[in-house]
């Protein structure tokens, strides 16, 4: 069977390629273009294959008196808490595709609404990704699926025949698709993770590339990413901080930028360790042929010698017979004197043995 495999921005991204990384800042920049920039450069500097924000309108995501599904304590709907964020220009937009260009790093944004999806996709978004609570708005997901780029879906707290739902909708649109598992909850405990899901999703969905969304928090564990690469995911999304001592938003189970550049390394060591490389690797063979054993004379063996077990041992290197093959040795006649030590080769004996 083919390898499932999508490419964003022309890099290759599916099994046998090394895992896609994107930073998510998501609305970290506080509407300031400025530390958005800085966001920008040091997801570069750590590594990654891509830094992602938000981008969405209060009026468009929630209704007015949309309650909070978090523990805000605040009294406040999620429109109010919306209407403070994500509020960057088009020109914004424009400065940062532009700088991350620059530095080398992909810029993506996930969008909210299709309004968001049309501005992202005229500046020519290489791939849009799809938050785990749009799964179900086929409109948005038909929306960026006709500009026939890569469509990164979370599937956090979906079932799988709604995950297979959307599937079929933005593969009905042309567009290439990835599914990338996430738990759905903020912060995400350990035994929460769930990461053999990606084994499930790649039963159901053969030929997918799968990926996985992370919401653990660093100071619990910093094997999750890794394990998901390891376990399948192509693509691995972290939320990223330069400053984990902020309150709010997702700062509190955020990489800073030491960890993002930690997961990078860790996730593309966990794509080297985890690849098939057949019965045996190249770096074995030394080993091999010299830390295994051959037969060879125990003693000095004069030529004419009948072999018996006494008369051979097994020693390092494997270079000769192994001792596996003690049996097409043993009852036949040396045909030239062996000194301790050496190696006891077929050419050696005589054929027939014996007499």
């Amino acid at each position: 069977m083919t390898k499932p495999l999508i490419e964003i921005a022309g890099r290759p991204v599916g099994p046998g390629h090394p895992p896609f990384t994107i930073a998510e800042v998501g609305v970290h920049h506080y509407n300031s273009i400025e530390l958005a920039k800085a966001y920008v450069l040091a997801a570069r500097v750590a590594g990654v294959d891509a830094v992602k924000f938000q981008t969405y309108s209060a009026d468009r995501l929630a209704a007015k008196w949309a309650p909070t599904y978090w523990n805000d304590g605040s009294g406040r709907t999620q429109h109010d808490i919306f209407a403070e964020r994500s509020l960057l220009t088009d020109a914004d937009y424009d400065e940062l595709f532009a700088y991350a260009a620059e530095l080398g790093v992909l810029f993506l944004s996930t969008p909210f609404d299709t309004d968001a999806a049309r501005m992202l996709g005229d500046r020519g978004m290489a791939a849009f990704k799809i938050a785990s609570a749009d799964i179900t708005d086929l409109p948005l997901l038909r929306a960026v699926a006709a500009y026939g780029r890569p469509v990164l879906m979370s599937t956090g707290a979906s079932t799988l025949d709604e995950v297979a739902v959307a599937l079929d909708t933005v593969r009905q649109a042309g567009a290439p698709v990835a599914l990338l598992h996430c738990s759905l909850s903020y912060p995400t405990a350990v035994p929460d993770a769930n990461l053999g899901r990606l084994r499930a999703l790649a039963e159901r969905f053969e030929g997918v590339v799968l990926g996985y969304s992370d919401h653990t928090q660093p100071q619990d564990s910093e094997l999750t990413c890794p394990l998901a690469v390891a376990l399948g995911a192509s693509i691995i999304e972290k939320h990223f901080t330069l400053n984990k001592a902020l309150e709010g938003d997702d700062h509190y189970h955020a990489v800073d930028a030491d960890g993002l550049a930690r997961l990078v390394k860790n996730c593309r060591e966990a794509h080297l360790m985890a690849r098939d490389l057949g019965e045996m690797t190249e770096a074995e063979q030394a080993a091999r042929s010299f830390a295994r054993r051959s037969i060879v004379a125990a003693r000095a063996l004069p030529a004419g010698t009948v072999l018996t077990e006494a008369d051979v041992d097994f020693k390092r290197p494997g270079t000769g017979l192994s001792p596996a093959r003690l049996s097409e040795v043993l009852g036949r006649r040396l045909t030239r004197d062996l000194a301790a030590d050496d190696l006891v080769m077929l050419e050696d004996l005589d054929v027939a043995g014996g007499a």
